[in-house]
């Protein structure tokens, strides 16, 4: 199956990986979980904060199905 992952502000360097494609498309084979993707990504756990799926917020074991959209931020501070 095919998603697409955005990873945003400290995470964008993980999006360079080479299984990503220049449109943010990641080829997995199924079933998988968001969890899986990082994996293979190789994003720290510890280094996310909020994960979507599809515009909403999920958990890391949510499933995933063919051209699913998933964001990663990480933990972001500010004053």
């Amino acid at each position: 199956m095919q998603i697409e992952i955005r990873l945003f502000a400290t995470l964008t360097s993980y999006a360079d990986h080479e299984d990503v494609d220049s449109d943010g498309c990641l080829s997995i084979e199924g079933p998988a979980t968001i969890r899986d993707a990082l994996l293979r990504l190789g994003v720290p756990e510890q280094d996310i904060k909020l994960v979507f799926l599809n515009g909403v917020g999920a958990s890391l074991d949510a499933s995933l199905k063919d051209n699913d959209r998933v964001g990663i931020f990480p933990p972001i501070g500010g004053g």
